[in-house]
């Protein structure tokens, strides 16, 4: 199996997993409902650099408030993308960060580019479930580098093959810099 990075399936796998979490703090008494969406925004270092979304999925797909979530989620998510930061984090320590249109809430985390953010709860409780889908993908990526028969194992020292990458050209010296010579 070529390993494709992160992908809709990946973050499907960790919903599924994440999903049964929240569900039980609904249950415990520890959220105030299981109602919410995620969403997983593609890392920075994807070509294009715009903010686009991977993944989106909602706790309760028949909850009266589900479009203001995925509004709020999604807006969440720009926050981080925006910044590079969470967005409680903005909230709480760089207010100044915030323009016009910004969400003002708590609930979506940032590791290594990697962006998820929940909505539909109480905003730590946001927080927490966008973190733990956020650790579940890395690990699940991890899974798929280092597992038998994982990339790791491969003989080629690079992943896949991709049309965003090229073979280094040789460059001419510029005018401050001394040429490779011809031996």
């Amino acid at each position: 199996m070529a390993y494709t990075g992160l992908t809709t399936k990946i973050c499907k796998k960790a919903w599924d997993i994440v999903s049964v979490t929240a569900d039980a703090a609904h249950e415990d008494g520890v959220t105030n409902k299981f109602a919410g969406t995620i969403v997983v925004a593609f890392p920075h270092t994807y070509p294009g650099s715009e903010f686009d979304m991977i993944f989106i999925a909602d706790a309760d797909p028949n909850h009266p408030d589900k479009e203001k979530y995925e509004r709020i989620a999604v807006e969440k998510a720009k926050v981080s993308w925006e910044t590079g930061l969470s967005s409680r984090k903005v909230q709480q320590d760089a207010p100044h960060l915030y323009r016009p249109g910004m969400t003002k809430w708590g609930g979506s985390v940032i590791e290594n580019g990697l962006i998820v953010a929940f909505s539909g709860v109480q905003a730590v409780f946001d927080e927490a479930i966008a973190g733990t889908m956020l650790r579940w993908i890395v690990a699940l990526c991890q899974d798929e580098i280092t597992k038998p028969g994982g990339v790791m194992e491969s003989e080629s020292s690079f992943i896949g093959e991709s049309p965003h990458r090229r073979e280094p050209q040789p460059r001419s010296a510029g005018p401050n810099e001394v040429g490779l010579a011809d031996d």
